[in-house]
């Protein structure tokens, strides 16, 4: 009698336990599936596949990539938001995605998911020609004052480019010629053949022909010099009180139990303490920057109002 009081007692302790949570201490059990909304090779997909690649080691499980483009990551976004939230589908948050909601773009919006941790961030930068007149960004600043209109800025219409340039022309109080020259290949190659001044690009896009001399990056919009770009002023260093950066975390669809969102996000926080990781993140040029779920909220926050401010400024 004794012997079956006992399992009787068990058993209505577990089940009162179990919606506290223990059912999930087993999390995860099987791989965790991570949607990176842009093709293979791109910056998103080496940030992205880099840091998977050393979350399953501190997560304790594998992470299997899938590219999900189209639509300016909208596909890709539509698709993680509708998987089951169970804490095994994540997918990565980033301005980009804040743009496309803004312009009308995509129905998918980053309040369609929870945010579970801040990985890092991409600073932007204005660059131009390596042997161009522009030694600075107060030297382009200058020459955009003498020439209202007619100093160009290459960027793309609908993505962030397009809105940091907007804020470089407000920053500096200049009137530039902000052309629309497309993706990251086109607008350094606008630049590289003498057809435009500068470009606004992600620092990982430009970096490689900075040291080579081609181009010369006159500005990086962060908020400090860069550790594996020291010589590089910021612009606020220039006089030019602006600061942008992409920041990129860790989403997952709404509705996923917060133990597990816990562990999803203590296993990021780990990524810190990896040295491995981190001289991964530096070749790449990736700035750390580990945020946790309520701080990449009130982070993402902020950046919807500006991006929806810059948006209606822009006639969208």
């Amino acid at each position: 009698m004794r012997t079956a009081k006992t399992l009787i007692l068990y058993a209505c302790f577990t089940m009162i336990l179990a919606p506290l949570g223990v059912a999930a201490a087993g999390y995860p059990d099987k791989p965790v599936r991570l949607i990176i909304p842009y093709k293979p090779g791109g910056g998103s997909d080496v940030i992205m596949r880099l840091t998977s690649r050393y979350l399953e080691k501190h997560l304790g499980t594998e992470i299997v990539v899938k590219n999900v483009s189209g639509a300016g990551g909208s596909i890709g976004w539509t698709e993680a938001s509708q998987a089951k939230p169970d804490g095994y589908t994540i997918t990565q948050l980033t301005n980009a995605m804040l743009v496309k909601k803004a312009i009308g773009a995509s129905k998918v919006s980053v309040s369609d998911f929870e945010p579970v941790a801040n990985v890092g961030y991409v600073a932007l930068t204005v660059s131009a020609k390596g042997d161009g007149p522009y030694k600075s960004l107060g030297d382009y600043k200058s020459a955009a004052l003498s020439n209202p209109g007619n100093v160009g800025l290459a960027m793309g219409v609908g993505t962030p480019a397009q809105f940091v340039a907007a804020q470089v022309e407000r920053a500096t109080e200049t009137d530039l010629k902000l052309v629309n020259a497309g993706g990251g290949a086109q607008k350094k190659a606008a630049v590289l053949g003498g057809h435009v001044d500068a470009l606004i690009e992600p620092v990982a896009g430009v970096a490689a022909l900075h040291d080579s001399g081609e181009l010369k990056i006159l500005a990086v919009l962060s908020p400090e010099r860069l550790a594996f770009l020291p010589n590089v002023p910021t612009a606020r260093e220039q006089g030019v009180d602006l600061v942008f950066r992409l920041f990129y975390g860790f989403g997952v669809p709404i509705g996923v139990p917060q133990e597990r969102k816990d562990i999803l996000a203590k296993a990021v926080a780990k990524l810190g303490n990896d040295k491995e990781y981190q001289a991964g993140l530096r070749k790449i040029r990736f700035d750390w920057g580990y945020l946790p779920a309520g701080a990449l909220a009130d982070l993402i926050k902020k950046e919807v109002e500006l991006t929806e401010s810059l948006a209606k400024s822009l006639g969208f």
